[in-house]
């Protein structure tokens, strides 16, 4: 009982950890620093385990991963949720459909959207316009191939 305990609490541990690395950027955006944090709780919990002798180390990294993958699928959805977005900005009160679709486009538009593909690195300024970086073609390549 006290293992679950001590791997519940890890689990905790390295989403509070994301959520501070993250500071309020998308994960997309700060993936490499959220895995980072994930490596390092997961290190730590897996030297537990193993000095107590709990769980194998396969046992730990199909666990492990699937904690990471559980909450980057969650993460992923609410950050990019139209829908829970405009619930936002209906708690301050009731809007007309034209005042919401106007205040979603402020806060939310293609202007802020453009704004995080760059800062994730996935776009960049070229001669004919914005284009995909590098990093930016791999994702759309391995998206492509998911579809």
């Amino acid at each position: 009982m006290i293992h679950l305990t001590v791997v519940g609490a890890a689990f905790v541990a390295a989403i509070l950890g994301s959520d501070l690395t993250l500071a309020g950027a998308k994960v997309q955006t700060r993936l490499a620093r959220v895995l980072l944090v994930y490596a390092a709780v997961g290190a730590l919990l897996l030297l537990y385990l193993r000095w107590t002798q709990a769980a194998g180390t396969v046992a730990f990294s199909i666990y492990w991963a699937g904690a990471f993958l559980s909450w980057f699928g969650i993460r992923s959805h609410i950050e990019s949720s139209i829908l829970l977005r405009m619930l936002f900005l209906l708690k301050d009160g009731a809007l007309s459909r034209p005042e919401l679709l106007a205040a979603y486009e402020r806060h939310y538009g293609a202007a802020q959207r453009l704004e995080e593909l760059m800062r994730a690195g996935l776009l960049q300024p070229g001669p004919h316009g914005l284009e995909a970086t590098r990093k930016g073609m791999f994702i759309a390549k391995a998206a492509a191939w998911l579809r």
